[in-house]
């Protein structure tokens, strides 16, 4: 396929001929007929090779008939049609994903990241005043504190884990990698891969209610992120660029610097911060106590409500596929069965320490 334009056009014709081959029934001995269905199909090698193509794409997404035929009818309703720029993001990166390329003019620092959306603004940080809502966040910031501190007598932190292929450095335990060369690094899931921890939301009910009616689009992907003193998280990026991470400093965090692509920032208390985790970053921090931040991901602000509809669908119906395919998984070496396995690592809360500001 050599050009966008071309692609939408033949995309458009050879959706409206499935329409017609779902809807008309050819009369066998009406050769005039089945000749003009055949001709209405756009069978030219251009629209096979397109349709080929994004039923490979499709079947990377584990999509089911259903599933595709509604995927379809929204490229036929929406991104086919050139005159809709509410879905010029999304016409693009499908443009990429049946041509098998990647974008082009993506910042050095980005281009590490699995998947590009093109056509989104790419800043490694972002203003927070781009976000009226985070008034209300950081109105609240004692109110998540309060719910975190009632967190250290109980159980739900776990080491951060990932499958061994994510990172050099193996566990002691031999359960996934570690992320973090040095310091430990434990994490409370409220929400993940479009999971709710029902038990850890419920612990800090204000925080989730927050979460959930003041974060606009919200990823479905938040969790407090806990670090010892001398703990350094290495470089990596983050799994796509259609979302945005907020980071709330809560408790500990003297000590605590972030690089997001170039530039390096010193954490302050009180204050909340906001950037595209799909650059390169890494985090240090080398103070004396326990630094636990919020983190809570949202959609892309540049893209359409169209848009992150279509998004959710794929995303939600390729991480349905992976958790049966991970409950399978006999090497238990998956994203899902390690997150299951390590939640009973931690017996106890030692490696947690606050200073009395922050208990204040």
């Amino acid at each position: 396929v050599s050009t966008q334009s071309t692609w939408g056009l033949v995309l458009n014709l050879k959706m409206e001929s499935e329409k017609v081959k779902a809807t008309q029934t050819v009369d066998s001995d009406n050769k005039e007929n089945e000749g003009q269905a055949k001709e209405e199909k756009g069978e030219d090698t251009l629209a096979e090779k397109v349709f080929t193509r994004l039923d490979a794409v499709f079947s990377e997404y584990f999509l089911n008939d259903f599933q595709r035929a509604m995927v379809r009818k929204f490229i036929r309703d929406n991104v086919a049609r050139a005159d809709n720029p509410r879905c010029d993001r999304i016409r693009e990166w499908l443009f990429h994903k049946i041509n098998r390329s990647f974008p082009a003019n993506v910042p050095e620092m980005q281009r590490g990241c699995p998947e590009i959306i093109p056509g989104l603004r790419a800043r490694p940080w972002w203003d927070s005043s781009e976000f009226p809502w985070l008034s209300t966040i950081e109105a609240n910031i004692d109110v998540i504190r309060k719910e975190l501190l009632s967190l250290r007598g109980l159980k739900g932190f776990q080491p951060y884990r990932g499958p061994s292929w994510a990172s050099k450095i193996p566990s002691p335990d031999g359960i996934g990698s570690k992320s973090n060369d040095s310091g430990e690094w434990n994490v409370f899931y409220l929400f993940l891969h479009d999971m709710k921890f029902e038990e850890n939301c419920a612990k800090c009910p204000e925080t989730v209610r927050l979460i959930e009616e003041i974060v606009p689009r919200h990823y479905v992907h938040a969790f407090f992120s806990a670090v010892t003193t001398s703990t350094h998280i290495l470089k990596h990026h983050g799994p796509t660029n259609k979302k945005l991470r907020l980071h709330v400093p809560l408790i500990g965090v003297e000590g605590s610097r972030m690089r997001v692509g170039t530039e390096t920032r010193s954490l302050e208390r009180g204050k909340v911060y906001v950037f595209d985790d799909s650059f390169e970053h890494e985090a240090w921090h080398d103070g004396s106590d326990t630094r636990v931040i919020l983190i809570v991901d949202f959609w892309h602000p540049d893209l359409s409500t169209e848009e992150v509809k279509l998004l959710t669908l794929l995303q939600n119906a390729r991480m349905r596929a992976e958790r049966f395919l991970a409950e399978r998984d006999e090497d238990k070496d998956n994203f899902y069965s390690i997150i299951e396995t390590s939640k009973d690592i931690l017996q106890s809360n030692d490696w947690w320490t606050v200073n009395e500001k922050d208990l204040a």
